[in-house]
C-alpha cells in the first residue's frame, strides 16, 4: 500500500519561541470532517491559532482505510491531542486509528489527552451504544475492533469537555483552550537565559499571588538595588500573563514618571490594558468611568517596575475597585515605606553561595561550575559578591578570558577594600578601562542613558572616541545593555557610580567637574557664572526650572573645553526658560554638539567658530539666522531648527561636506531654502507654510518633506534623485502639477494635446526616481493626474485630492502592481510589500467582476494554475480613519485559509476613497484541492473597525508566458502596458 502524505494546515505560533520544545506541536485534533470540520473544528483550530498555539489539523475530505506512518509521527510529534466525538466518529475507521495511536501515546509517552463530547451523549461512546453501536456492527471483522472499543472506553472515562452542558458554543471553545494553556504552562518552563535560584522565588510568590481565587492582589517586591527584583518581576510575567484577560509591564516608573510624569504613565498603564498599541506619551488618553467599567470586567496582571514613592504608586493606581475579578499587581521597589497599601511584600534575599557561584561560573565560563583549574579563584570571587547577581555578573564579566595571573590580582585589589559597598563593586569594571572607554561610560551615565545606540555612537565618534569597540567593551563588562528598542540602557547602581566618580572630582564645587547634569548644580554654575575649563558636558532641563533664568553674557566664557551643550525640554510648551538679556558673547570652539531649545537671541555669537560642531539643534528659538558669512562645517551632520518661526534665512552650506540631515519644520518665515551640500539625505521642510522656492543639490537625497507649504510646482532636478525614497506632498494646496516646466497654452483641443505630451514628461520624471517608496500628495486638491509610477513605489496617499480622476487612478495603480512584480514572476513568487494605496473615488471601476456592496463575496471556482494572489480594492466611506483598520479572511469550503490586515492612519477624508492592497498566496496557510484543477468557494470576507466599507472588488492575480493577468469573467480583454510586458486579461470562468 503506497503512503498517503498528510495534507494539513499548522497555526503559525510564538508561544513557545524563547524555550527549546522536543515536540513539534502543541495539539493534534482529531475529528470527523462531516460532522465538525466547517462548524466546531474549525473555530476551535481558529481559537487555538489566535493564542499562538501550535496545532496539527489534517485538512483532506476523504482518508483512506488506515492512518499513514506520517500521521503517526505528527501524533507522537504532539503535546496534546483533543478528540472530538461526534455522532458519526465512530464510523471512521481512519479516525478510531488515530484514537487507538493516541492512547498509545498516553500510556507510553505521557501525552495528554481532552475529549470534548460534542452533540453527544458520553454515554455512547463509553459503552458503545447508540450511533456507535451501530458502526462497530459493520466493524466486528476488523482485526482491530475490540482495541477501537476499548480506546473509545478509556477516552470516555478521562476528564471531558461536553457541549450539552453549555448554552453557547463560544464559552465552550473559551474553556477549551485556557484548558489547553494552562496544560501547556508546564510544559514550557520559563527558560530566561542566566537565571539561577528563581524556582524557590517562583513558589513563595505564587502562594502569595493566589493566583486563580477571585480576590483583587497586590503584591510588593522588595530589596536593595541590584538584588534581582526586576528580573524575577520580568519572569513571573512571563510564566503568568498569559492566565489573565489583559496584561501590562510598566518598566523605570521612577525614571519615567520623572521624564514625563506619572500621569502619561497612567496613560500608558490604562492604553496597554485596553489593548491600545503603541501609546504614546504626548497622546492623552482620557480615563474615563467608561474606561474603568470596562477594566472592572477584566482579569488582568499589572506589573509596575522600579516605583520609587507613595505617591507615583497612589497615582498610578488609586484604588483597585477598577480592577477585575482575579486580577493581580506587582510591584517592585527599593523602598519599603510604598507599600502600605499592598497585601503581602516579599523580600528578595541574597543568593545562597551555591547559585552564587553557579551565576558566577556562567557569566564567566558559560558553563554551571568553574573551569579546571579555577575553582578556588572563582569561590574567592564569588564571596566577596555577597550574593549580589548584579555585583557577580559584573566581576564575572570583568575577569572573562583572563589569565590565573590576572584573576589573582584583581582578587588582591579586592582585598583592600574589605568594607566596600555595592556600588563600589560595580566600580571594579570601571577601574578596568582606558582613557577613552572611561569617558565613553561617563558621558553614557551622565548623558545618553536611554539614547538609541547608533546616535550615541555616532556623538561619541564625534568627541574623538573609539565609540564602537568602547561600547562593546561596556557591554562585555556589564556595565551597559541594549534594550529591545536598541537602546543604551544600565542598571541604576551603575548609573549612580558613574555619577559618583565624577562628583568626587571635586566635592564641594560642581564647576570644577567635568560634567554637570543635575539641574541645581547647573542653575548654579550657570547663574553664579563658577564654570572652568574643566567642564566638558553639560545638560539642563527646562521643565526643572521653577523661575526664568537671567544669565550675563560671559556665563559660558570660562567654560572653553564644553564639546556638549544640552538645554532642552521634552515638552513643547515650557513656563520658564533662560534669556540673555545683555546677549551671549561667546560658545566653546570645542563644541560638537549644541541643543539649545527656547534660544532667545537672534543669532548665535558672532565670533562662535563652527568648525567642530556636529549636531546643532535649536528647537523653538527666536533665531533669524545662525551667523554671518560662510563657515567651514567640515564635520557638520545634523541640522535641526524646528518651530523657529522668526527664521527668514540659513546660512551658505556648501562647505558641510558631510551634512546629512536638515530639519527646518515650521519655520514658518522661510521663503526660500537653497541647500547646496553633496551629502544631504533628509530636507524636513514640513509647515514651512510660506515657502515656495527651494533647492536642494545632493544626489545622496533619500527623504523630501515639502508638506504643507506653499510650493507651486516640483523643480525637475527632483525627478533626477536616484536615491529619493520617500516625498511628502500633504498640504500642498497650491500645488498644480509635479514639475516645473512651463505649460503650453492654446485652444481647447491644442491644449488637450498639450496636456498629454505634459502628462509624458511627467511618466519619465517620476520614473526615474528608481528607488522611490513612498508618495504623500494628501490635500493637494488641484492635482489632475498621476505619471506613471516607479516599480519601486510602495505606498501611494493621495488622500482629499479630489480633482483627480477616479477611473484613470484605478488603472494607473492595477497596471504599478503588476508592472513592479514583473522581475519576481520567473522566480515562481512575487514580491511582497506593505502595499498602500489610496485616493478619492466611490466605486470600484466596472471592468472588475467580482465586487459587491456586501461584506463577503465567493468564487465558485478558481484556477488552480499559476495563481499568484489578489488585488483587492475597498471603497471606504468618508470620515476619520486615524487608528482604524481594514482586514480580508479568506475562507475554502469554510476554513479560514488566509488573513490580511491593514491599519489606516488617516485624519479625515472629505469623500469616499479608494483603497488597494495586494495578498500574495504564499501567505495563505493552505488552499486545498477538491475539482483537480481548481479551488472551490473562496470566500472573502471583509471587515473594519472604525473605517465604513461601501464595496469592495477583488482581482485574482495569473501568472502567464507573456506577464500577469487580472482575471475576472464578463469579458476578455488585454492590453500591453507602457514598457512593460504586463498583460491584463478577463477570462469567462
Amino acid at each position: 500500500m503506497v503512503e498517503q502524505k498528510v495534507t494539513g494546515v499548522v497555526a503559525s505560533s510564538s508561544y513557545s519561541s524563547s524555550v527549546v520544545s522536543s515536540k513539534r506541536y502543541d495539539v493534534f485534533l482529531s475529528f470527523r470532517g462531516e460532522d465538525t470540520r466547517k462548524k466546531f473544528t474549525s473555530h476551535l483550530y481558529d481559537a487555538l491559532k489566535q493564542k499562538k498555539v501550535e496545532t496539527f489539523i489534517d485538512n483532506r475530505l476523504e482518508k483512506g482505510e488506515e492512518i499513514s506512518t506520517t500521521l503517526i509521527q505528527v501524533i507522537e510529534d504532539s503535546h496534546i491531542s483533543i478528540v472530538i466525538f461526534s455522532e458519526n466518529y465512530a464510523s471512521s475507521k481512519w479516525c478510531l486509528g488515530e484514537l487507538r495511536k493516541i492512547m498509545e501515546c498516553k500510556k507510553e509517552k505521557g501525552q495528554i489527552v481532552i475529549p470534548v463530547f460534542y452533540d453527544i451523549d458520553p454515554s455512547h461512546v463509553r459503552k458503545q451504544t447508540g450511533s456507535y453501536e451501530k458502526f462497530f456492527v459493520t466493524h466486528k471483522e476488523e482485526p482491530m475492533c475490540n482495541k477501537w472499543k476499548a480506546a473509545l472506553t478509556e477516552a470516555a472515562n478521562l476528564a471531558a469537555w461536553d457541549s450539552q452542558t453549555y448554552r453557547v458554543e463560544s464559552e465552550l471553545l473559551k474553556d477549551i483552550v485556557e484548558d489547553v494553556l494552562q496544560k501547556l504552562a508546564p510544559i514550557y518552563p520559563n527558560c530566561h537565559k542566566g537565571l539561577v535560584g528563581i524556582e524557590e522565588n517562583y513558589e513563595k510568590i505564587e502562594s502569595l499571588l493566589k493566583v486563580g481565587s477571585n480576590e483583587v492582589k497586590l503584591l510588593g517586591i522588595w530589596g536593595m538595588g541590584g538584588i534581582g527584583k526586576t528580573t524575577l518581576a520580568c519572569a513571573l510575567y512571563d510564566k503568568l500573563s498569559h492566565e489573565f484577560e489583559g496584561h501590562c509591564f510598566l518598566e523605570n516608573v521612577r525614571e519615567e514618571s520623572d521624564k514625563h510624569g506619572v500621569k502619561a504613565l497612567r496613560n500608558k498603564l490604562f492604553s496597554e490594558l485596553l489593548g491600545k498599541k503603541n501609546h504614546c506619551f504626548d497622546v492623552a488618553f482620557s480615563v474615563t468611568k467608561f474606561v474603568l467599567s470596562r477594566l472592572g470586567r477584566k482579569k488582568v496582571f499589572i506589573v509596575l517596575d522600579d516605583v520609587a514613592t507613595s505617591e507615583q504608586l497612589e497615582n498610578l493606581i488609586e484604588d483597585f475597585d477598577f480592577l477585575g475579578l482575579g486580577s493581580r499587581v506587582v510591584v517592585t521597589s527599593r523602598n519599603k515605606q510604598i507599600f502600605s497599601q499592598v497585601d503581602k511584600i516579599y523580600e528578595v534575599k541574597e543568593l545562597s553561595f551555591h547559585h552564587s557561584l553557579q551565576l558566577f561560573s556562567l557569566t564567566v565560563f558559560r558553563e554551571k561550575q568553574p573551569k579546571h583549574g579555577y575553582e578556588d579563584l572563582s569561590r574567592s570571587a564569588t564571596s566577596y559578591c555577597k550574593g549580589v547577581p548584579l555585583a557577580l555578573k559584573v566581576l564575572g564579566a570583568s575577569l572573562r578570558s583572563r589569565s590565573k595571573g590576572a584573576w589573582e590580582c584583581e582578587l588582591r585589589k579586592l582585598q583592600k577594600f574589605p568594607n566596600k559597598k555595592i556600588h563600589s563593586v560595580l566600580k571594579l569594571s570601571y577601574d578596568g578601562l582606558d582613557h577613552s572607554q572611561k569617558d565613553i561610560f561617563l558621558d553614557i551615565a551622565c548623558f545618553f542613558r536611554g539614547n538609541q545606540r547608533d546616535h550615541v555612537t555616532n556623538m561619541l565618534e564625534a568627541f574623538d572616541f573609539s565609540a564602537i569597540s568602547g561600547i562593546e567593551v561596556l557591554l562585555d563588562r556589564a556595565l551597559i545593555t541594549i534594550s529591545g528598542g536598541n537602546q543604551l540602557e544600565m542598571h541604576d547602581l551603575i548609573q549612580e557610580m558613574g555619577w559618583e566618580i565624577v562628583h568626587q572630582e571635586c566635592v564641594e564645587d560642581p564647576g570644577r567637574r567635568s560634567r554637570l547634569w543635575k539641574h541645581e548644580e547647573v542653575y548654579e554654575v550657570f547663574k553664579y557664572n563658577k564654570g572652568t575649563d574643566v567642564v566638558e558636558g553639560i545638560i539642563l532641563d527646562l521643565s526643572t526650572l521653577i523661575e526664568d533664568l537671567y544669565l550675563g553674557s560671559d556665563f559660558l566664557a570660562k567654560m572653553t573645553n564644553v564639546r556638549f551643550l544640552k538645554i532642552h525640554s521634552w515638552s513643547k510648551f515650557n513656563i520658564f526658560n533662560v534669556y540673555l538679556p545683555n546677549g551671549l558673547s561667546t560658545l566653546s570652539h570645542k563644541m560638537r554638539y549644541l541643543h539649545w531649545d527656547g534660544f532667545c537671541l537672534e543669532s548665535l555669537p558672532s565670533i562662535f567658530c563652527a568648525e567642530k560642531l556636529v549636531e546643532l539643534c535649536m528647537r523653538c528659538s527666536k533665531l533669524k539666522k545662525l551667523w554671518d558669512g560662510v563657515q567651514n562645517l567640515v564635520n557638520l551632520k545634523t541640522i535641526d531648527l524646528w518651530g523657529s518661526r522668526d527664521l527668514t534665512e540659513i546660512p551658505d552650506l556648501s562647505m558641510a561636506e558631510k551634512l546629512e540631515n536638515v530639519s527646518l519644520c515650521y519655520c514658518e518665515s522661510l521663503c526660500e531654502v537653497q541647500v547646496h551640500s553633496k551629502s544631504l539625505r533628509v530636507l524636513n521642510l514640513y509647515g514651512c507654510s510660506s515657502l515656495r522656492k527651494f533647492s536642494v543639490t545632493s544626489e545622496e537625497l533619500t527623504r523630501l518633506s515639502l508638506a504643507f507649504t506653499a510650493i507651486c510646482s516640483i523643480p525637475s532636478s527632483i525627478w533626477h534623485k536616484r536615491k529619493l525614497k520617500a516625498l511628502y506632498l500633504t498640504g500642498c494646496r497650491n500645488l498644480h502639477e509635479l514639475t516645473d516646466e512651463p505649460r503650453i497654452h492654446g485652444s481647447h483641443k491644442h491644449s488637450h494635446t498639450a496636456l498629454a505630451s505634459n502628462a509624458e514628461r511627467l511618466s519619465m520624471n517620476i520614473k526615474s526616481l528608481s528607488t522611490l517608496r513612498m508618495l504623500w500628495l494628501d490635500d493637494c486638491k488641484k492635482l489632475v493626474s498621476l505619471p506613471k509610477l516607479p516599480p519601486s513605489l510602495e505606498k501611494l496617499s493621495a488622500s482629499n485630492c479630489t480633482s483627480l480622476d477616479s477611473y484613470m487612478t484605478q488603472w494607473l495603480v492595477l497596471q504599478h502592481m503588476l508592472q513592479s512584480r514583473i522581475p519576481y514572476l520567473r522566480k515562481n513568487y512575487l514580491r511582497c510589500y506593505d502595499e498602500e494605496y489610496l485616493f478619492p473615488g466611490d466605486h470600484v471601476i466596472d471592468e472588475c467582476a467580482f465586487h459587491t456592496t456586501e461584506t463577503s463575496i465567493t468564487i465558485p471556482y478558481l484556477w488552480k494554475t499559476e495563481l499568484y494572489g489578489f488585488i483587492y480594492c475597498i471603497i471606504l466611506s468618508k470620515g476619520s480613519l486615524l487608528q482604524s483598520d481594514v482586514s480580508c479572511s479568506v475562507y475554502q469550503d469554510g476554513i479560514r485559509v488566509g488573513w490580511l490586515q491593514k491599519l489606516l492612519e488617516y485624519e479625515s477624508l472629505t469623500s469616499n476613497h479608494v483603497l488597494y492592497m495586494y495578498h500574495d498566496i504564499n501567505e495563505f496557510d493552505a488552499i486545498a484541492e477538491v475539482h483537480g484543477h481548481f479551488f472551490s468557494n473562496v470566500a472573502f470576507i471583509f471587515e473594519n473597525s472604525e473605517a465604513s466599507i461601501e464595496e469592495f472588488g477583488i482581482f485574482p492575480i495569473y501568472g502567464s508566458e507573456s506577464g500577469l493577468k487580472l482575471v475576472g469573467s464578463r469579458e476578455i480583454f488585454e492590453s500591453k502596458f507602457i514598457d512593460s510586458q504586463v498583460n491584463i486579461c478577463q477570462n469567462s470562468t
